[in-house]
This record gives C-alpha cells, sequence and structure tokens, in this order.
C-alpha cells in the first residue's frame, strides 16, 4: 500500500506537479519570446520560434542540443531532425518532471508554505540553468547574452517554480 506522505508518494505527485509546472513553461516560452521581439528586447537576429523546441531553443534551454551530444557520444552520430525534436521534448519533459520529483520530495519532508517554497525552487533551478547547462557547452552563459534573455529565463523559472508548486499543493501536497 502507498501511504499519502511516503517517499515514493511524494516524489510521484512532485513529478506530475513538475509536469504541470512544464507544461505551462511550455505554453509561456513562445509567448514570451514573441512579446519580447515586439519591444525589441532581444537581438532582432533572435528567431520567432515555430514550435515548442524552437522557443525552448531560443528561450535558452536546449534540450535538443543535449539530445545531439548524447547520440553523438552513444551512437557516434548525431539525430535525424526529427528524431533529434523528439528526443529534445522527451528531455525537456523529463527535465520538469525530474525537477519536480525533487521539490516533492523536499518539500514532503520540510511542508513549508507552497509560494515561497515555489519561488525558492524556481530560484534554484534557474540557477542551474544558467551555470550547469552553459557549462555542459549548451547555451551561452549569462554573460553573453541580452539582459532582456536573462531576466526573461529568471523569471519564467520562477513561474515554473510557482505553477510546479501550486501543483504540487493541489495534488495533496503539503504546504
Amino acid at each position: 500500500m502507498l501511504y499519502a506522505n511516503s517517499p515514493l508518494a511524494v516524489v510521484a505527485r512532485g513529478a506530475a506537479a513538475g509536469l504541470v509546472g512544464t507544461a505551462a513553461l511550455t505554453f509561456a516560452m513562445p509567448r514570451v519570446l514573441v512579446a519580447l521581439r515586439e519591444y525589441d528586447l532581444v537581438p532582432p537576429e533572435a528567431p520567432v520560434p515555430r514550435s515548442t523546441s524552437e522557443a525552448a531553443e531560443a528561450m535558452g534551454i536546449p534540450p535538443q542540443k543535449l539530445a545531439d551530444k548524447v547520440a553523438t557520444g552513444v551512437l557516434e552520430k548525431p539525430l535525424p531532425g526529427e528524431a533529434r525534436e523528439k528526443v529534445g521534448e522527451a528531455i525537456h519533459w523529463g527535465y520538469g518532471a525530474a525537477w519536480g520529483a525533487l521539490y516533492g520530495l523536499v518539500q514532503g519532508s520540510f511542508r513549508g508554505p507552497f509560494l515561497p517554497a515555489g519561488l525558492i525552487f524556481g530560484t534554484v533551478v534557474g540557477a542551474v540553468a544558467s551555470t550547469a547547462i552553459p557549462a555542459m557547452g549548451l547555451t551561452n552563459p549569462p554573460t553573453r547574452q541580452p539582459a532582456a534573455m536573462n531576466l526573461t529565463n529568471f523569471a519564467l523559472h520562477l513561474f515554473y517554480g510557482g505553477v510546479t508548486a501550486l501543483a504540487f499543493h493541489l495534488l495533496g501536497g503539503e504546504g
């Protein structure tokens, strides 16, 4: 029997909440980028996204680049275009679910108020995205990106954290 507050239960609820947060983020990303372009806050050469994965690439979350690096390292050849996009999407959703699972585990243990916990969580995810991901060669570091893009990335990570925290709370998580 799976107890409501067992580690497995809070991890499962957290992963589900992370998927909800990822869905909200995925919906917001292309719209935010279009708005930034309308107000000339990103360079004109930044492409207007036509798909979720293009928006993710433009917003500095390059799951397709990671898919290509892994495929090249394991299979010793890059992925073809459509497979690269599909694997990139799987990485995008898996990354969001994994962060949500971690949030569930921590929030299930500490049981803080969900909104502050979600904003702290979003800050942590954003800090990792702006340090570890450039260190892997998947994006430019924040120092080589427009300030508006850095601020937008931070705001989007706070949004993801808040939505994930709210979803976890509504799914029966503590806080």
